[in-house]
């Protein structure tokens, strides 16, 4: 008796996680947490014709021996120190250069006051920093398309950001 309940409970078992299987939906592979595979329009919230877009590539791959640039520990006037990185990964789209700014806080996206949001001024201090960095290398940053980190928000506050403060110019 034991043994026709077990063998029973045992295909009902594996009658039911077969039937979960099929009938479960599917997961994207491309945009899995661990996929390191990105659109461009996943980073950067622009639209470039063909042309463009391929002048972009080629630039960028031109400079592919340069990057990446560090600055570890950049202070800034608003006592915030920052750290600086631009780099390239080869998992992206090709004319994506990544320029992140950690140790700002970009949670108050709106407030562009540096006496009341000593962030912004950080931010701009090392996104300043980081054009340096790249034109000492002879690296036009004008002819770059910039992702700002691998998080949403601190894409949408960088961008707003650099908008706001006329730093692309």
């Amino acid at each position: 008796m034991n043994k026709k309940f077990f063998i029973l409970a045992g295909g009902i078992s594996l009658f039911i996680l077969i039937l979960v299987l099929i009938f479960s939906p599917k997961k994207n592979n491309s945009l899995s947490p661990t996929s390191t595979t990105t659109a461009l329009s996943d980073l950067v919230p622009i639209n470039l014709s063909q042309e463009k877009r391929n002048a972009i590539i080629v630039y960028t791959a031109s400079i592919k021996d340069k990057l990446p640039l560090r600055e570890e520990e950049f202070p800034t006037s608003a006592g915030i120190t920052t750290s600086i990185s631009i780099s390239r990964n080869d998992n992206d789209p090709a004319e994506i250069v990544h320029l992140n700014i950690n140790g700002v806080s970009y949670i108050n996206k709106n407030e562009l006051d540096e006496t009341k949001n000593p962030n912004v001024t950080a931010f701009k201090e090392s996104f300043q920093k980081a054009i340096e960095m790249l034109e000492s290398q002879n690296i036009d940053p004008k002819r770059l398309i910039f992702s700002y980190s691998d998080r949403s928000y601190v894409r949408e506050t960088a961008n707003y950001w650099i908008d706001k403060l006329n730093l692309l110019k």
